[in-house]
């Protein structure tokens, strides 16, 4: 039997597995966990964006609570201040979009149900599994190489073929990504908007970091929804260990 006919059985298994899509409770657990997870998120950017107050950041550097070899007084003022309002605004952006993730996928979930219940056929729903991937990153984020286990739970809820994994995958890494990408893009057009501004140099490097950690988490979810996909890999793996 070719390898091929042996894949293609293996798909198939898999998704006769799936019975049935995600119960409707665990839908509305996910969604209220991410829903409130937003609003907290939401809540403590708009607590520090109104904590950052130029009056209360010069006391500080009068004081010498804050200091620095390379700034003047003004200018490190203007960057503390930009520091701090932009991280309460991209905690607020990130509330946001943690709120509106809730909201989609329990639309895309309750329309794969609803589909289910319509034709019997389970249709996972590619957006919705990859939500779901991408809040286990978030939450996982303190475990090395978090993105694989993300990737891992979308890509074994997906189902599909290789093709499927790297999409499956791929869109896990970017909703994850989100907000590392909304906190750089605000921080850094705030400290633009400062009297230091930013170096071109500095904000190449800024860029490329981002561009890399953006890398790892696409990356890292691709390798771990190919393997939720075909699980036969991490049982051949653990076998001949």
């Amino acid at each position: 039997m070719s390898s091929a006919i042996i894949d293609e059985e293996t798909v198939v298994q898999n998704r006769d597995e799936q019975t049935q899509p995600l119960s409707r409770t665990l839908d509305v657990a996910i969604s209220l966990f991410l829903v409130l997870a937003g609003g907290v998120f939401g809540a403590a950017g708009y607590l520090l964006a109104g904590f950052a107050d130029v009056g209360r950041v010069t006391s500080w550097v009068a004081s010498g609570r804050i200091t620095s070899t390379e700034m003047s007084d003004p200018e490190l003022i203007d960057a503390v201040y930009a520091f701090i309002w932009g991280s309460g605004v991209s905690l607020t952006l990130t509330g946001v979009m943690l709120v509106g993730a809730g909201i989609a996928f329990f639309g895309v979930q309750t329309r794969a149900r609803r589909r289910f219940d319509a034709t019997g056929i389970v249709s996972p729903s590619t957006t919705g599994n990859a939500i779901l991937g991408a809040m286990v990153t978030i939450v996982a984020s303190f475990v090395p190489f978090s993105p694989v286990i993300g990737g891992g739970v979308s890509g074994y809820l997906n189902r599909g073929s290789n093709d499927s994994a790297i999409r499956t995958g791929g869109l896990t890494g970017l909703f994850a990504s989100l907000p590392v990408v909304t906190v750089f893009a605000v921080v850094t057009w705030s400290l633009l908007g400062s009297a230091t501004g930013l170096t071109a140099f500095i904000l190449a490097i800024l860029a490329f970091s981002l561009i890399v950690s953006v890398a790892y988490m696409v990356g890292l979810s691709v390798l771990g929804a190919y393997l939720g996909t075909h699980p036969s890999v991490v049982n051949a793996v653990s076998t001949t260990e």
